[in-house]
């Protein structure tokens, strides 16, 4: 993910340093990151779902207010599970994708190998 640069300017003699939201930048990234894990927390309105119940559309709103979209790839295996899916964080004037690779599930169908996410 893209790290913004902040420089003192107006936020100058406050407790919003550049050094400082320099500082958290890594705190958001890894704050967005662990909430594309479980996307479902971030549907807004109308989810559309596949014949078994996946949900394979839904509208996202983000705790920082930015829109996104939701599209998940349904297991033909395993009946009403997401075996892969992207979701989109629109905010700050760009746009942020993060992709839940294929998961490999076993015989029961959990989940037993699930590459980390990436992002773009």
């Amino acid at each position: 993910m893209a790290r913004r640069n902040w420089e003192n300017g107006l936020i100058g003699n406050t407790p919003l340093t550049a050094a400082r939201l320099n500082d958290l930048e890594d705190d958001v990234e890894a704050g967005l990151l662990a909430l594309a894990r479980e996307p479902s927390a971030l549907f807004s309105g109308a989810v559309t779902r596949d014949a078994n119940g996946a949900p394979t559309s839904a509208t996202v709103v983000w705790p920082d207010g930015a829109m996104g979209v939701y599209s998940g790839t349904a297991s033909v295996a395993w009946p009403g599970a997401i075996n892969s899916y992207t979701i989109t964080h629109v905010g700050d004037g760009a746009t942020l994708t993060f992709t839940q690779p294929m998961v490999t599930r076993d015989d029961s169908g959990a989940i037993v190998d699930r590459p980390a996410i990436t992002v773009a």
